[in-house]
């Protein structure tokens, strides 16, 4: 329990080394660059995701052994993650065209 603890601590004090600057935003560039940051990091969160999911979900149809209730757990696992890809790729496009016009 006690990691846990020391654990939390450390989270919990994190922001206060990482914004320890004088000043985060001084102008609305410097919105639009922590804002492509963060949309960056979470892009790249998303694809390492996206990869473990369709590997495990390959596991699943190589363990089936031909049980039709685990095939049909793959099938869906597969068409909710196709379904998640395209609301990936739709919302990038979105933060994309919402920059484009803060930019003008």
């Amino acid at each position: 329990m006690k990691k846990y603890k020391i654990l939390i601590l450390l989270v919990l004090l994190l922001p206060l080394f990482v914004f320890a600057q004088d000043s985060l935003v001084n102008s609305g560039d410097d919105v639009l660059k922590i804002i492509g940051n963060i949309t960056t990091w979470l892009w790249r969160l998303f694809m390492i995701i996206t990869v473990l999911v369709f590997m495990y979900i390959g596991f699943t149809y190589l363990t089936a052994s031909g049980n039709p209730k685990k095939i049909e757990q793959a099938n869906n696992m597969i068409k909710y993650g196709i379904i998640g890809v395209v609301v990936a790729l739709l919302s990038g496009g979105m933060i994309k065209l919402i920059e484009s016009f803060l930019q003008t």
